[in-house]
């Protein structure tokens, strides 16, 4: 009986292909149980955050657009929200359009950390806290304080606080395992605990 040969066509299944893209951009080991934590946790944050940049970019850039099918003026609003804030005239609008601008660019920065981190390279730490730093410094020093403590949600605070400690607290574990110690952040390791069972 002959074997039937299977030839690649374009209508077969694109698993293996999404497989193959997912292990060459994250690798093909499994880290361990905490960094995948930590990895998650911002991962979730970094969607956030990086669709909501988007969207207000786009927002904003087409706001002419949403009054004539919406009927929502989303110019006056913000210009009437920049006056509020002590911007004058349609400053408040072009600085918010380049912030959201300039925020995509920062999560973009900060997915390559996170790549990185899942990874387990040292380095993640500087595109994390560095995207997320700047975007701080973007929304407290040129949009102004009270835009940040006012239009600026308790989630959105938060969010960025759990990305920063939880850097830091990881890239420190990571320093600790890289010397002989453990990952885990109880500080025991994963290999004792199974051979004491």
């Amino acid at each position: 009986m002959e074997e039937e040969v299977v030839k690649a066509t374009k209508f077969q299944s694109p698993v293996p292909f999404l497989r193959q893209f997912r292990n060459f951009i994250f690798g093909k080991k499994k880290p361990d149980v905490f960094t995948r934590l930590t990895f998650n946790i911002n991962m979730i944050i970094w969607i956030s955050f990086l669709l909501w940049s988007v969207i207000s970019y786009f927002t904003i850039s087409s706001r002419e657009m949403v009054y004539r099918f919406k009927g929502i003026p989303v110019d006056s609003i913000l210009k009437n929200r920049g006056v509020e804030l002590g911007f004058e005239g349609p400053d408040f609008l072009s600085r918010l359009l380049t912030f959201n601008g300039i925020a995509v660019i920062c999560w973009s920065i900060v997915f390559i950390g996170l790549i990185l981190l899942f990874r387990k390279k040292k380095q993640f730490i500087y595109f994390v806290l560095g995207g997320t730093v700047f975007y701080l410094g973007m929304s407290i020093f040129y949009l102004s304080f009270t835009y940040f403590m006012e239009d600026t949600t308790m989630y959105d605070k938060i969010a960025l606080l759990v990305v920063i400690v939880s850097s830091i607290i990881h890239s420190y574990l990571m320093k600790n395992e890289r010397e002989g110690g453990s990952i885990n952040f109880f500080g025991e390791n994963e290999n004792e605990v199974e051979a004491i069972e």
